[in-house]
């Protein structure tokens, strides 16, 4: 029985795959096939919006086929789709779970040296949206699980891979997966998703193994204000149009204290290092110290835009909108915060205060997106497996949690009790981690092999 299960599509919420599978190379092959595969994904649109998520799931879902893979893909309706794969274990351990998104943010063509969907090598590396955020680790979680079953490797976990839809836009695959389908992988103990990597420096010397333990909590606002319509060539002083402007002035005059989390230590020392602190206000002699001071903490705030979201709850302006017409005073008009809240802060104290700063008796607010920022232990059997990999590479170089200034699905899958984690298993500097919504976007051929040996490598100290 469970062989069948191996070589057929399970039937629910499935679509038979189409076209034939490519013959399998030799094992000795994986790096190669690794890159024409990401190659392959990446030449798949997945924009979002609107997504088009079912191509990428089919993709990869012949691959599986071809791998005698078990697996299934999940229709969402519009084109979209999740994706989930497992390869059993004996069951004695708890599951160990990849997962990724398939969806991307959109690219303009003109300003790439190469075709963001063209999968194109230039200078030993591949250009692609999505190389970085995040069809390349697709593709380094993929490529493991078929090196560990063509292997005949023998697990005590369930190794499962999940892909999931739309989460640029609003994570409808992975609320999907946690809602319709939480009963394949709310039993796993670990769960590895976007986040940080290992990072290098420019002459690719490794620096430290970031692991994301957590991240700020989206909190996405359309404020709306109201006022007296009328000709614009009459002006008026408290329009709908002025009250926001008005309001946006006061948020952006807006100071909260900075707060230094205990998991965001490791990741300012290493962000400060060789920066020339000691003339700073609030500098106590080393940076251990100076962290203690509030004032310190602000001074080193100016110096970094990513220091400065470490440290505060944030809000930024993305949007404001008046009239369609320029001749018409409009009756409402409305400003769109993109905020980002440390896991300690509470929403309504937060939505308590932006109502202060913004001070205005028109002003509505209207949650568009938030969900409640949740934590993984910094000292998990897994956070220590990684530490004992890195132990054993020469030179040593620390493992160092941290959290995400950024939202991810992880919070998601965190609330079914898994402890989830952001690596990519592959080497980044910090420049080239920057590019998942860039232009230019491209990974190294060797990091990605560099990846799936990583990955392997802790994929098996798990399993010891």
């Amino acid at each position: 029985m469970r062989g069948l299960l191996l070589l057929a599509l399970l039937t629910a919420g499935c679509r038979p795959q189409a076209g034939p599978a490519p013959r399998p190379p030799r094992p000795a092959d994986i790096y190669a096939e690794a890159v024409q595969v990401l190659q392959g994904y990446l030449r798949i649109d997945t924009t979002n919006p609107p997504g088009n998520e079912m191509r990428g799931a089919r993709y990869l879902a012949r691959i599986l086929a071809r791998e005698r893979i078990e697996h299934r893909v999940f229709d969402l309706g519009g084109n979209r789709a999740n994706l989930y794969a497992v390869l059993r274990g004996d069951g004695s351990r708890r599951p160990l779970v990849l997962s990724h998104h398939i969806d991307v943010v959109p690219a303009e063509p003109k300003h790439w040296r190469a075709p963001p969907f063209s999968g194109k090598v230039v200078d030993g590396e591949i250009y692609g949206r999505g190389a970085v955020d995040m069809k390349g680790k697709a593709i380094v979680d993929l490529m493991t699980m078929i090196r560990l079953k063509r292997e005949g490797m023998r697990l005590k976990r369930d190794l499962v891979l999940i892909a999931v839809a739309d989460e640029e836009e609003n994570s409808v695959g992975a609320r999907s997966l946690v809602k319709e389908h939480p009963e394949l992988i709310r039993g796993a103990e670990f769960l590895l998703d976007e986040g940080q990597q290992v990072r290098i420096d420019a002459s690719g010397r490794i620096t430290a193994y970031l692991v994301s333990v957590g991240e700020k909590a989206p909190l996405w606002l359309t404020v709306s204000f109201s006022g007296e319509p009328g000709h614009g060539s009459v002006p008026r002083a408290d329009t709908a149009v002025n009250r926001a402007l008005r309001a946006a002035g006061r948020i952006l005059a807006r100071r909260a204290p900075a707060r230094l989390l205990p998991e965001l230590r490791g990741w300012l020392a290493l962000r400060l290092e060789g920066r020339e602190l000691t003339g700073l206000v609030g500098y106590a002699g080393d940076l251990e110290r100076s962290l203690e001071s509030p004032a310190f903490l602000e001074a080193i705030s100016a110096l970094d835009p990513d220091v400065n979201a470490a440290l505060h709850d944030t809000i930024t302006i993305t949007r404001m909108r008046g009239s369609e017409a320029i001749n018409v005073i409009p009756n409402t008009a409305t400003l769109g915060l993109d905020c980002r809240l440390l896991p300690d802060t509470d929403k309504d104290r937060f939505l308590a205060e932006l109502r202060h700063v913004i001070d205005d008796p028109t002003a509505r607010i209207k949650i568009e997106q938030h969900y409640r920022a949740r934590k993984s232990p910094a000292d998990s059997a897994l956070v220590q497996a990684l530490g004992r990999i890195a132990a054993r590479r020469k030179p040593a170089a620390p493992v160092i949690p941290t959290l995400l200034l950024c939202s991810t699905d992880a919070s998601l899958f965190r609330s079914l009790g898994i402890q989830a984690y952001g690596f990519e298993s592959y080497k980044l500097t910090e420049a080239q981690a920057a590019l998942g919504h860039a232009n230019d976007e491209r990974i190294g051929v060797e990091s990605l092999r560099y990846g799936i040996d990583m990955l392997t490598e802790l994929i098996l100290e798990l399993n010891r």
